[in-house]
């Protein structure tokens, strides 16, 4: 997701809001079909569209998301980098693993709660997505499940317009709309419980 997503968490500060009834009971319903694990780990593909460029941006690596710890987004190709967030800020690397960029969330407003937001979305988190975002969509079948989360607060609207979620067991495929026009859809690929030990990948210096 490298150094737009990082701008995103960097401007965006999310607002706390309720959520409607109907929501709160489709994200119950959701929540049920997820699997519970604490640590998920699986490959990604994702595919930027940007205004500009008559073809698509598309990068594939992988990843390990932890609760309670954060995310480990490592990029493979076409250029090897590394990206971690915790509750705690942002971390960039390059291929040779020295630090880029680095966000302390205590040094920049808003910062834990957007990186608390999209730890959210990628685990589809009912109580924190409830609470940051205006939720549409259904359950399919036995196991499906799709989602539409529009920003509730104005200075993330400006930056990111609509999150659109679909998965089963995990979330499977997460499209970003921008207000700016550029897009970007993340499939993630053969997610699956991992044991604790995955979680050392999320290490903070």
């Amino acid at each position: 997701m490298a150094s737009r997503l990082a701008r995103h968490v960097v401007l965006a500060a999310i607002a706390l809001g309720g959520a409607p009834a109907y929501a709160a009971g489709l994200l119950d319903q959701v929540a049920a079909r997820l699997d519970e694990a604490p640590v998920i780990r699986g490959g990604f593909e994702q595919t930027r569209k940007v205004a500009g460029f008559a073809m698509p941006l598309v990068s594939r690596g992988d990843f390990v998301l932890a609760r309670g710890r954060g995310l480990v987004w490592h990029t493979r190709a076409p250029i090897a980098s590394s990206l971690l967030l915790t509750p705690r800020g942002l971390t960039m690397r390059g291929a040779d693993g020295s630090v880029q960029q680095r966000w302390q969330a205590d040094a920049q407003p808003g910062l834990r709660a957007a990186l608390e937001a999209i730890l959210a979305v990628l685990r589809a988190d009912a109580p924190a997505l409830a609470q940051r975002f205006a939720v549409a969509g259904e359950v399919q079948g036995k196991q499906g499940w799709k989602l539409a989360l529009t920003p509730t607060d104005a200075d993330m609207r400006r930056v990111l317009t609509r999150v659109d979620l679909a998965g089963d067991r995990f979330v499977r495929e997460v499209r970003l709309q921008e207000a700016s026009g550029d897009s970007t859809v993340v499939r993630l690929l053969a997610p699956m419980a991992a044991g604790a030990d995955a979680a050392r990948e999320i290490a903070v210096d």
